[in-house]
């Protein structure tokens, strides 16, 4: 099957949306993983990105969405309710189905069954609130980065809309063997993330010192059938390199079919 490539506008949050879209489309890249930071920030609204996108022949496969945190217990966890309540119906303007969401902030020793209970009740109360939504929780930080939890927690929850957004990357920058990590992961992941790591440091897919295509080929041949979204997050020209690093990922994509 062909997978798509998404180009994600984390790398231009800093940018004009609209203006950013435009640029996108004349590079060739008409599917996007678009993060919700010029919408809850910045005030655009979401009819107006959406119009924008389809003016460009553009479709908005994922958002990528704010601040949230589950492991936060009752009243505060009303925030991140309200929150993704309204990531949720900015999701449906721009006709996107999938919304990637962090697990939250929680430290590594600070998770225990009471912390793991927390969160599994809350993310029950996501999914069976918003069951036309699928929720991926990227690996990006705090507990999240260990991969066991991420797995003790979505299983725990049991949803099928509750998945993972798998980051190789990620967890590679925290010293956590990624291959590793999608051996654990894979029977929850429905999304996943590309880009490089140099030094330390992101760079762009296809460069830097960790070469992905092993893990991406693992991650096919074990059933994967979901998209990829391409991320910049280094220091370069971000049109430049998110370009060069779709059009690597199109190539490894394509010859997985």
């Amino acid at each position: 099957m062909s997978r798509r490539v998404l180009a994600s506008t984390t790398s231009h949050k800093r940018e004009p949306l609209l203006e950013t879209l435009d640029v996108f489309a004349r590079l060739g890249m008409r599917d996007l993983d678009l993060n919700l930071h010029h919408v809850i920030e910045g005030g655009l609204a979401a009819a107006t990105a959406a119009s924008a996108a389809r003016a460009n022949d553009q479709h908005v496969r994922v958002v990528s969405g704010g601040w949230c945190d589950f492991f936060h217990r009752a009243p505060q966890v009303e925030d991140t309710f309200r929150s993704v309540q309204r990531q949720v119906e900015i999701a449906a303007i721009l006709g996107a189905s999938m919304l990637r969401l962090f697990f939250g902030r929680l430290s590594p020793a600070a998770y225990d069954a009471s912390a793991a209970a927390v969160i599994v009740g809350n993310l029950r109360r996501l999914a069976d609130a918003h069951p036309g939504t699928t929720f991926v929780f990227e690996n990006h930080d705090g507990a999240s980065l260990v991969p066991e939890i991420c797995r003790e927690v979505l299983a725990g929850a049991d949803r099928p809309n509750l998945r993972m957004n798998f980051d190789p990357i990620n967890f590679a920058k925290a010293g956590v063997d990624p291959a590793a990590a999608r051996a654990l992961l894979q029977p929850f992941m429905s999304h996943m993330h590309l880009k490089g790591l140099d030094g330390g440091e992101f760079c762009e897919f296809g460069a830097g010192d960790v070469d992905l295509t092993p893990i991406i080929e693992a991650v096919v041949r074990a059933g994967y059938t979901g998209d990829f979204t391409v991320e910049y997050e280094g220091t370069g020209d971000g049109t430049l390199r998110l370009y060069e690093s779709v059009k690597r990922a199109r190539t490894v994509a394509a010859s997985l079919d």
